[in-house]
This record gives structure tokens, C-alpha cells and sequence, in this order.
């Protein structure tokens, strides 16, 4: 699976990265990911690798576990208040 760096202390959007369909999957073989995006923030003074594009809900799970900020975004979600929020505890953990 592809990875991206994280740098330490940043925030990032993930949209762009996201498997919006199941094709050329089966309906029995891949669900539809939930979320129009993922906020992933580095509160950590290390890079981290990450997995992308963001196959499935266990990614997010996945990612918690290495030390990350992850927050989904549904599509009723605000984005911009949701970014700021993880942007604001990224910096607040030095």
C-alpha cells in the first residue's frame, strides 16, 4: 500500500486521497467509504507514515493507534471549524 509522511506538528486534509467508489469491486467485497474526508493532525515531534488513499473505516482506527488526530468529516460536517479544532490540539500538545 502507498504511504505519505506526516510531518511532525501538522495538520492535514485527506479528501483527495479517499476510495470513493467499490469499483471494480463486488457489493459483497469492498463498502463504500462513509466519510467525504479525514483530518489527520501529527501532534508528535516525529514524521509518521501513513497509508493512502483511505480504503476503509478500520483506517481510521489504524491511524489513532500510531498517535494521530483523526477525525472524520461527514458531508452535513463544517469542515473549516473541524480543521481549525484539530489544528488548535496539535499545537496545544507541545
Amino acid at each position: 500500500m502507498p504511504k505519505m509522511i506526516l510531518p511532525p506538528r501538522l495538520t492535514m486534509a485527506l479528501g483527495g486521497y479517499i476510495r470513493e467508489t467499490v469499483v471494480p469491486y463486488g457489493e459483497d467485497e469492498a463498502e463504500t467509504f462513509p466519510y467525504r474526508n479525514v483530518i489527520v493532525g501529527n501532534p508528535t515531534d516525529e514524521p509518521v507514515k501513513i497509508d493512502v488513499p483511505v480504503y476503509d473505516k478500520g483506517w481510521i482506527e489504524r491511524h489513532r493507534n500510531l498517535g494521530l488526530i483523526v477525525v472524520p468529516v461527514k458531508v452535513e460536517d463544517d469542515f473549516v471549524g473541524l480543521f481549525n479544532m484539530v489544528r488548535e490540539k496539535v499545537k496545544r500538545s507541545k
